[in-house]
């Protein structure tokens, strides 16, 4: 058994599926500071709709004690510095607070960050 009947091309694959099926916050942002792109798991988690969510700077959507510092951090993705761990809170619609954990990679050319983010709310509360 030569395993071809198995392969996929990887045209083939759905990488949709890897991007709506994470339990993980999936992002696309533009260096403006507004999503241009979410998975499910963002508006679950936060509690908002895609509509709000997209309406609003993210940072008004940050906990206001971490504005300021991921503002920071922000400006430093848009010098194409990767953030790499990076925990901030968020509030979500619903009042609560909330840790994230985040990985973000610039691409400057195209003025966006790719970000992914962990819930790490759990860790925080021992």
């Amino acid at each position: 058994m030569t395993g071809k009947h198995n392969l996929i091309q990887e045209s083939e694959y759905l990488f949709e599926h890897f991007f709506e099926l994470s339990p993980d916050l999936l992002c696309i942002a533009g260096f403006d500071g507004f999503f241009k792109k979410i998975n499910p798991a963002v508006s679950k988690i936060l509690g908002y709709t895609n509509e709000e969510l997209f309406s609003k700077p993210i940072n008004e959507f940050i906990y206001v004690d971490d504005q300021e510092i991921t503002a920071k951090f922000r400006e430093e993705i848009t010098k194409n510095t990767p953030l790499l761990n990076f925990e901030n809170r968020y509030l979500t619609k619903s009042g609560e607070i909330i840790w994230l954990s985040w990985t973000s990679m610039p691409i400057e050319s195209e003025k966006l960050v790719y970000a992914i983010a962990k819930n790490i709310t759990h860790n925080k509360k021992h």
